[in-house]
């Protein structure tokens, strides 16, 4: 079993259906996911990293608790990471993979989500 990603909420649109985004990883995926959002975020954006990694031991990881300007920073600290590799390995490969099958997705229909 590997970690569920809780990402956010869907904007409002006045139907019942469920608002939640959310995603349950196999071991392999959430490990190269949490490798990139180390690489990623650790040093620069400590504070928005242990916000994520924080039910990490519950093998939970979640952008839902972050305010929309960090939500914002942390997406786009990531996409960068992803996109200014340069000869990847093939971790880095899976790790961009991971992100553009399972979280990308979802974070487009995040309500705090801004292009």
């Amino acid at each position: 079993m590997g970690s569920f990603f809780n990402i956010g909420r869907k904007p409002c649109n006045h139907s019942y259906g469920d608002r939640s985004l959310t995603v349950g990883l196999d071991r392999s995926s959430s490990n190269a996911l949490e490798a990139l959002f180390d690489d990623a975020l650790l040093e620069h954006y400590p504070d928005i990293h242990e916000k994520i990694m924080l039910y990490l031991p519950l093998d939970q990881i979640t952008l839902a608790e972050l305010e929309k300007e960090e939500f914002n920073v942390a997406v786009k600290t990531i996409r960068e990471c992803i996109n200014n590799r340069t000869e990847l390995t093939q971790g880095q490969v899976f790790q961009k993979l991971a992100w553009d099958e399972y979280i990308e997705p979802l974070i487009q229909q995040d309500e705090r989500y801004q292009q």
